[in-house]
């Protein structure tokens, strides 16, 4: 076998799964903290598609460079980190995005206080606890992919 589908395999491995662990975890908290609301909402428009789509993508191209035969279980947690990608790409982003343009039109008309505001707020926050258990998941099952991989790969160091 070809240094090459072990190479790539372990690589997007560490790469979505270490990435998605920083992004999520270190530095958007940060972000955070640190930006006005409306900058941080900029920055994370520019970097979630960026971001949903390698949780997507990733998967499958872990999946394609498997250097040993995967199990059921390595497709499943496959299968569910894609699905979390997924839906964060193709359903919650968007729906985010629409609720923040309506509420940053009524901010911007002087609108805080309305009872609009404040319902598109709630929206906001389910559709965004959704986003944050989606992404948990992803991140969940791509930790869960790495025991499968120390399993088969730690059959190759040397005794």
């Amino acid at each position: 076998m070809s240094l090459f589908r072990p190479t790539a395999h372990l690589f997007i491995w560490s790469l979505v799964w270490g990435g998605s662990g920083y992004y999520s975890y270190v530095a958007s908290p940060i972000a955070f903290k640190t930006l006005s609301r409306k900058e941080f909402s900029a920055l994370q428009s520019k970097i979630f598609p960026h971001f949903f789509l390698a949780q997507s993508v990733s998967p499958l191209l872990i999946g394609l460079t498997a250097p040993y035969a995967l199990t059921t279980g390595a497709l499943v947690t496959l299968g569910t980190a894609v699905i979390g990608g997924l839906t964060n790409l193709l359903w919650l982003l968007p729906s985010t995005r629409k609720i923040k343009e309506a509420r940053f039109k009524l901010e911007d008309e002087g609108k805080e206080d309305s009872v609009e505001h404040k319902e598109l707020s709630k929206q906001f926050g389910k559709i965004h606890g959704l986003s944050l258990l989606f992404n948990f998941v992803n991140f969940a099952a791509l930790t869960t992919y790495g025991f499968i991989l120390t399993k088969n790969i730690i059959r190759y160091v040397p005794k």
